[in-house]
């Protein structure tokens, strides 16, 4: 089954037993990734050969993407992260009053905001809840007035105290509409869906377990940025809130996991997003 999964396409479905999980594609990482982790240089990147062409390109520069995922579990649709959003004033240039078709996306999946019964934030980072809010008539309103919004409590009170420019348009409209609801890092929320803890990129960074008659699906969220971290946990990103810990929370999922059926989702990674991790060598890699 994860030999076939890893041969889909973005437009394709990944069946895990009776749930389906669809990839909403907004955009291009660029060079981001690679700009702000300092051991991906384009030489060592070169010499992880399993990369190219899928994750990087020959002269080693990594390819990756912003993206969320839509589960269908019984009568709920899930969304899994909300990229970076339309219309945000942004500093980082590429983000800046961006204008994508990602709920267009959602709309050829014949799914409308209103069909959302649960947004989840893997952490609180702004290009994971952008799409939490859209701008009309000049404020910020939730872009899925029916959903639950599933926040860990421990990672919004460390950002509400610790706010970047994203948290009062894409996080604070959702706590003033009451839409929000805060829960623990192993929160589940139906029988197919729970969240499972894995800090370190930020203070309460959890990731996504998807179980369904016998199979199994992990989304990451950025506990993994690419997948030459999979090769190499320890080369992290300037942007980790704790990198020992990331580390840790690296090395035991991939330990857990490895050479089993589990399908393995990276949510920055270029297509294929979905494969296993095998430790062949004295290594982790992702097939």
């Amino acid at each position: 089954m994860v030999e076939r999964i890893v041969e889909m396409i973005y437009k394709s479905k990944i069946a895990i037993g009776e749930i389906e999980i669809f990839p909403i594609y907004e955009m291009e990482v660029g060079d981001l990734i690679q700009e702000i982790t300092p051991m991906a240089t384009p030489e060592n990147i070169k010499e992880i050969k399993w990369l190219i062409p899928r994750y990087a390109d020959c002269n080693g520069k990594l390819k990756g993407v912003i993206q969320s995922f839509l589960i269908k579990s019984g009568t709920n649709n899930i969304l899994v992260d909300t990229c970076v959003g339309n219309d945000k004033p942004r500093s980082y240039k590429p983000w800046k009053n961006a204008n994508t078709d990602f709920l267009i996306k959602l709309e050829e999946l014949n799914i409308a905001s209103q069909d959302i019964n649960f947004v989840i934030s893997t952490h609180l980072h702004t290009d994971h809840i952008g799409w939490n809010t859209i701008l009309e008539n000049g404020r910020w309103v939730p872009t899925f007035p029916n959903a639950q919004y599933i926040m860990v409590k421990g990672e919004y009170d460390y950002w509400k105290l610790n706010s970047q420019e994203d948290f009062n348009d894409s996080v604070v409209p959702i706590i003033n509409d009451g839409l929000a609801k805060f829960v623990d890092s192993n929160y589940k929320i139906d029988d197919n869906i729970s969240l499972i803890p894995t800090p370190g990129h930020t203070s309460y960074h959890v990731s996504v377990l998807i179980k369904s008659k016998g199979q199994s699906a992990i989304i990451v969220g950025d506990l993994f940025h690419h997948p030459c971290e999979i090769n190499y946990p320890e080369w992290t990103t300037n942007s980790e809130f704790d990198k020992n810990i990331l580390i840790n929370s690296r090395k035991m999922l991939l330990q857990k996991i490895a050479n089993k059926s589990i399908v393995f989702i990276g949510s920055h990674f270029s297509e294929p997003y979905a494969g296993k991790i095998t430790w062949e060598n004295n290594m982790f890699e992702f097939k």
